[in-house]
C-alpha cells in the first residue's frame, strides 16, 4: 500500500465501474459472501475486484472481521460517490461500451448446448452487471461456422483462426452416456460397450458436431434402427432421453442440471476443450471485460469440478465443490418439472 504522502486525491473516475459495483454490493450486503451470492459469482471474484480497487486507492476499502465486511473511510467515500451515480457507467454508457460491434449492445455467441443448458440460467446476473447495455445472446447449431466477426465475445470448441482474436481456454467438457431411470428399469443397465448394441440411442447431429461419436463407440456397421431420435439440438436430445426415448451422449455436467438423467457405468472417456475469444482491439472495453469475468466465473472449475481438465465422476461432484450451494436447485426448473415420460422398451 502507498504511504500517506504517496496517496493522490482519488475520484471514481480513476476506477473501473466493474470493480466499484462490487464495493457497492459489499456495502449494501455487509459481507463478501452475501455480495457474491447476489451477483452469482464466487467470493474470490469479489475479493479480486476489491483488490483492484485497493491497488489503485493505495489503501484498504473494506475491513473484514467476524461480524462481516465493513467499509473503511475511503471505501465509504467511494461507495457514496458510486451510489450517487445510480449504478450507471462512471463515464457514461457509451464510454463503458466503447469497442462493441453495436453501440449499446453486447453480442455474445456460443453453441446451443452450452448456451441453453448452462449459461441461460446465469445470463440475468450478467445483465444486472452491464446495464443499460443490452445483451444479444446468439446460439449456433452449426459448429463449423466461424462467427467471430459477428460477436463481441464467443465460445467455441475449435479456436478461430483469425490472428486478430484473443483466444483462451475456459473449460474442458467431459462426455458421458446418460439415460432416464424409467428407460433403465424397462431395458436394463448396459455395463459394457457390447451391451449398448441392445439399446436405442438418441443422437445429436449437426454441422461441425462430432456425430460420429456413437459410431466410434459401437462401430459404423451398427444397425441404423438403433437410433430412435436424431436432432441438431442438444436440449431436444436431453429432453428426449429424460423422457425415456433412449441413451444419449451428453456432457458430464448434465447430472448437475437435472436428476431425470443418470450416468451409465460405460465410460467412453471423451472430452473436448471449450475456448472463448474476442477481438484484440476491444480488449479495453469495460462491458467486454465484465462479460469475460462472468464467463470465467460460470466455468470456474474450483466451484464446478465437472469443467476441470481431470475427469470427475458425477457421483463425486460434491467432494470437489468449495461450497454447499447446490447447482441442481438453480437449474431444476428447466428439466425436473417435466412429465416423467414413457420409457421405450424393446
Amino acid at each position: 500500500m502507498n504511504t500517506p504522502a504517496e496517496r493522490k486525491v482519488l475520484s471514481v473516475a480513476d476506477l473501473d465501474w466493474s470493480d466499484l459495483k462490487f464495493l457497492v454490493e459489499v456495502g449494501d450486503a455487509g459481507s463478501l459472501r452475501e455480495a457474491a451470492r447476489r451477483q452469482r459469482v464466487s467470493v474470490n471474484t469479489v475479493r479480486a475486484h476489491l483488490a483492484k480497487l485497493e491497488q489503485v486507492a493505495g489503501e484498504a476499502v473494506v475491513s473484514r472481521g467476524l461480524s462481516g465486511a465493513k467499509l473503511t473511510k475511503v471505501g465509504e467515500r467511494l461507495y457514496h460517490a458510486a451510489a450517487a451515480l445510480g449504478r450507471t457507467a462512471i463515464d457514461g454508457a457509451d464510454s463503458r461500451g466503447k469497442g462493441l460491434l453495436e453501440p449499446g449492445t453486447f453480442t455474445f455467441g456460443c453453441t446451443e448446448g452450452v448456451g441453453t443448458s448452462w449459461l441461460t440460467p446465469r445470463v440475468a446476473a450478467l445483465s444486472n452487471q452491464i446495464r443499460p447495455t443490452t445483451i444479444n445472446m446468439q446460439f449456433d447449431y452449426d459448429l463449423k461456422r466461424d462467427r467471430s466477426c459477428l460477436v463481441d465475445l464467443g465460445l467455441a470448441y475449435r479456436p478461430p483462426a483469425d490472428a486478430n482474436l484473443i483466444v483462451a481456454k475456459v473449460a474442458t467438457i467431459h462426455m458421458m452416456l446418460f439415460a432416464s431411470p424409467d428407460y433403465l428399469r424397462a431395458n436394463g443397465v448396459p455395463s459394457t460397450i457390447d451391451d449398448l448394441r441392445n439399446h436405442v440411442i438418441v443422437e445429436q447431429a449437426s454441422p461441425g458436431y462430432n456425430d460420429t461419436a456413437i459410431d466410434l463407440l459401437l462401430g459404423s456397421d451398427r444397425p441404423r434402427s438403433m437410433t430412435s431420435i436424431r436432432t441438431n439440438s442438444s436440449l431436444t436430445q436431453a429432453y428426449a432421453a429424460a423422457n425415456g426415448a433412449g441413451i444419449a451422449l451428453l456432457p458430464s455436467y448434465t447430472r448437475a442440471i437435472t436428476s431425470t438423467l443418470v450416468p451409465l457405468p460405460v465410460l467412453p472417456q471423451m472430452r473436448v476443450a471449450l475456448y472463448y475469444f474476442y477481438r484484440a482491439e476491444a480488449k479495453d472495453c469495460l462491458v467486454l471485460r465484465e462479460a469475460i469475468d462472468w464467463l470465467r466465473a460460470s466455468f470456474d472449475s474450483s466451484q464446478y469440478p465437472w469443467f476441470s481438465d481431470q475427469f470427475v465422476h458425477p457421483e463425486d461432484f460434491h467432494k470437489f465443490q468449495a461450497s454447499n450451494d447446490g447447482v441442481v436447485s438453480l437449474f431444476a426448473h428447466m428439466m425436473d418439472r417435466m412429465s416423467s415420460g414413457v420409457a421405450q422398451s424393446r
